[in-house]
């Protein structure tokens, strides 16, 4: 069977491909120039109390949370219906708990997340490949595989996860929950605790003078919380109302459309499951926005002249690399998201179980970078301006 083409989808769907695309170029270019790294932030307090690069993914958050909450009331967009459901009445603790610590433990192996491994990749650090392969591989396995997924994770997941609608809130944000406690709507909770969150967090990040002496950090900070909340928009305002419209009218309707963000894991899965089965489609919008902050990645390197080809120094790495790699795809998938997809993303809708996640994806990156004693050899916090 011939593999689907852009020219055979509607103008509609390649029209919100080509922009996320475009935007998406923009969004590596600032994580790369930048240094935006989460967990690099995390070691750079361990190594030496710099709290800059850490404020500096808080910030983002904080943007974020501040955007969709202001897009939200004002009725642009819905995050109720997102993919993947970070609201669903389903409160899945233990698969955030687990996979955020699995994620967080195995990103400290690798030296990155998802997004930090493909502005690598985009900078020449060979490495990347393996970690990439790794993440993507597993996430295969966990989506695509029959069963597997089912009878290894959900098996113990779901019997623990207690569905919030039997109680009476419809979904998992903090909106719903608090607002059905005190008989408040659940647009006006939402309104009040985004907008308070997002000023909080905002006001303990400008005290670090650590985020304030380097330009980069605001910029860093504040690009990639806009262009979270800006993919939402795109896949969920106007445009990506016609694109999921052309799709549902068409014979065959695009695969992952829907109100979307950034997540990296899920697109790597995609990316290995499309190679070996050539009649899947070939292009989604997670896929594309993958494809698009590589591209801006490669792009700021060269045009930075930081552009340096990396590759191992021994075998022990390769296996430490790969191994970290599978880990994050694993607790990527169980966790519905990375640190951009559930810290970043998932937390601008102000669902409880991105919170969690962003907890024990955190504390699983301290405890992985505690656990290995050559991680801080080759450590260099970023210079103030």
């Amino acid at each position: 069977m011939m593999l689907p083409t852009i020219g055979e989808l509607s103008e509609e769907i390649v029209a919100l491909f080509f922009v996320i695309f475009c935007v998406s170029i923009v969004f590596g270019a600032v994580a790369r120039k930048t240094d935006f790294c989460p967990l690099g932030g995390i070691a750079d307090v361990i190594h030496s109390g710099n709290t800059g690069r850490l404020s500096m993914y808080f910030f983002a958050i904080a943007v974020a949370i501040f955007g969709v909450t202001i897009f939200e009331a004002l009725e642009i967009f819905s995050a109720d219906g997102t993919r993947p459901p970070y609201r669903m009445s389903q409160f899945r603790w233990p698969a955030y708990l687990v996979g955020g610590a699995f994620f967080g433990i195995g990103m400290t192996l690798c030296r990155g997340c998802g997004m930090k491994s493909i502005l690598n990749l985009g900078g020449g650090n060979l490495k990347a490949i393996v970690t990439i392969l790794g993440m993507g591989g597993a996430a295969v396995l966990m989506l695509y595989v029959e069963g597997f997924f089912n009878d290894y994770f959900l098996s113990w997941v779901l019997p623990a996860s207690p569905n919030l609608d039997d109680y009476g809130f419809e979904m998992q944000d903090l909106g719903t929950i608090l607002g059905g406690f005190i008989g408040v709507e659940t647009s006006t909770m939402r309104l009040v605790i985004g907008l308070a969150l997002s000023l909080l967090i905002m006001s303990l990040v400008f005290k670090s003078k650590d985020f304030v002496a380097r330009r980069d950090n605001w910029i860093g900070g504040f690009v990639i919380g806009a262009l979270i909340v800006g993919a939402f928009y795109i896949s969920g305002g106007p445009l990506g109302e016609l694109a999921n419209e052309a799709s549902e009218f068409s014979d065959d309707p695009q695969y992952g459309m829907g109100t979307q963000s950034y997540t990296f894991i899920r697109p790597m899965g995609d990316l290995l499951y499309i190679a070996s089965n050539p009649e899947w489609y070939i292009v989604t919008f997670g896929l594309v926005a993958f494809l698009g902050v590589g591209a801006g990645s490669v792009l700021i390197s060269i045009l930075t002249r930081r552009f340096k080809i990396v590759w191992f120094n021994s075998i022990g790495e390769v296996l430490r690399y790969a191994v970290g790699g599978v880990m994050v795809g694993i607790g990527g998938i169980l966790g519905m998201g990375c640190t951009l997809g559930q810290g970043v993303a998932g937390t601008s809708t102000l669902s409880l179980g991105s919170f969690v996640d962003l907890f024990a994806l955190m504390l699983g990156a301290y405890i992985g970078i505690r656990m290995q004693k050559q991680f801080m050899n080759d450590h260099e916090v970023p210079k103030a301006d």
